[in-house]
């Protein structure tokens, strides 16, 4: 009986919405209608609600940069190798040059446009941030029907209007995007600029573009290490001057509170089990010391930058010759231990170590023979030439790490505990910390002139 009456109850509750639903089915239809015309039109509806919201004052009298950069932390989404990162100070680091670039420009009052198209951008909440044209799958290798439609949609936008000027780091050819605008182009080449320009004949369109921006006074082209600075002249036979990277945004100093040494990560997974192997082998020889060596993972999965500065040194393989986190670690005065310029050339012709100083080994894991195209320098040895010891020599000498003094190098696994033994590392992190003082004056001082130059050629400043 209960059941019935239960039964009945719900045939009536039943009747009675399906008459409300008969009565008001104009509505519910407008209704949904609108949800699944928002669904589609998101995009837009959301450009227009920013466009329509954007402040311009604090653009108007303030020089403004726009970047559409795909390096946030690391170029990982493009590697055979995937490392989660985290923002706020939590796993690591390895911020990219545009975040570096900020933290530089914007107590000068500096404003940006950050249309990042990194894969990783959540983290640092710049996704696309309302770019129309370009999406992180089409902005790495656009074409000229993409840039012409990127111009004719930006050329007259009011977001645009407030632009003094392009930066474009990584990609290089990014601002090839830009040079139908006409204003200030900032060109800095933090890896090999050919990137995204792979086939010889978009290779060769990027030189001349690149020669075409250099030598327009508006526009300043760079490299923000010695290495690439070079590759840009075998190419091109341009003499890109050097800005390197601050990384003063660590907020983080040297203060060796633990015993154990760090050990970064070595990305060849085959040489990090040799490299372990020789360090196995030489603790055996100097049983009588307490030296502890221990990966960075295993004694931080997650970390902060002050985390690093609690130990004496960082010892590095380095699988690139130019890498954000040791500017990182360098800036907090962080003693480096690298391996000697011989050690690595071994190392690197033996096992391939150096694994992303080519974006031939980068990308398909092997190593080049020689480049898709010809330099201009034929007294020099072609950088992508893996297999010529002689020419990983040269190369590899451009390394940030053999270029910046107070570094400690090792010629073996022995000599490495020898100097971790032996070296006075309070004493090198004092001379680091007045050499950076010295590059931190010289950075800031050349900034400064690149936005005097750029407000010199700025309609807004006219």
């Amino acid at each position: 009986m209960f059941y019935r009456v239960k039964n009945i109850r719900f045939h009536r509750k039943l009747r009675r919405f399906q008459k409300y639903i008969r009565q008001h089915s104009t509505l519910i239809l407008s209704i949904l209608t609108i949800l699944i015309l928002i669904i589609i039109f998101r995009e837009e509806i959301t450009y227009q609600l920013y466009m329509r919201t954007l402040d311009v004052q604090p653009y108007q009298n303030a020089l403004t940069l726009w970047s559409s950069d795909y390096h946030i932390r690391h170029m990982n989404n493009f590697y055979s190798f995937v490392r989660i990162e985290y923002f706020n100070d939590t796993l690591f680091s390895n911020f990219s040059p545009i975040h570096d670039l900020k933290t530089i420009l914007v107590p000068f009052g500096v404003q940006f446009f950050d249309k990042s198209l990194s894969y990783s951008c959540q983290r640092t909440r710049t996704c696309l941030s309302h770019i129309r044209v370009l999406t992180n799958t089409n902005g790495m290798n656009f074409s000229d029907q993409l840039a012409s439609e990127f111009y004719e949609f930006y050329k007259n936008q009011r977001e645009m209007n407030l632009v003094d000027a392009f930066v474009c780091f990584h990609p290089v050819s990014m601002c090839e995007l830009y040079m139908q605008f006409n204003r200030s182009m900032i060109v800095i080449s933090s890896t090999r600029y050919e990137l995204a320009r792979f086939q010889p004949d978009q290779w060769m369109k990027l030189n001349e573009n690149l020669k075409k921006i250099a030598q327009d006074p508006k526009n300043f082209v760079a490299a923000n290490n010695l290495y690439d600075a070079e590759y840009i002249r075998y190419f091109t036979g341009m003499k890109v001057p050097v800005l390197p990277s601050l990384c003063n945004y660590t907020n983080a100093d040297y203060n060796p509170k633990r015993s154990q040494f760090l050990l970064a990560p070595i990305h060849s997974l085959y040489f990090d089990d040799v490299f372990k192997k020789l360090l196995k082998t030489s603790f055996k020889r100097y049983q009588n010391h307490t030296i502890k060596i221990v990966p960075i993972r295993n004694l931080y999965p997650n970390y902060k930058y002050s985390d690093l500065t609690n130990h004496p040194a960082i010892i590095h393989v380095p699988y690139q010759v130019s890498i954000m986190s040791v500017f990182e670690q360098y800036r907090m005065n962080i003693p480096l231990v690298f391996p000697s310029l011989n050690l690595l050339t071994k190392w690197h012709y033996e096992y391939g170590v150096v694994a992303e100083k080519t974006w031939e080994q980068a990308f398909n894991e092997r190593r080049s023979k020689s480049s898709r195209i010809k330099g201009v320098l034929t007294d020099v040895p072609d950088p992508n030439n893996d297999y010529d010891r002689s020419a990983i020599r040269y190369w590899l000498n451009f390394s940030d790490f053999y270029q910046w003094p107070h570094i400690t190098y090792y010629e073996s696994a022995d000599d490495l505990i020898s100097k971790l033994i032996s070296t006075d590392f309070r004493m090198i992190s004092k001379q680091m910390n007045e050499y950076n003082r010295q590059v931190g004056e010289s950075v800031v001082k050349k900034w400064k002139e690149i936005l005097n130059n750029i407000k010199q050629y700025s309609k807004k400043f006219q």
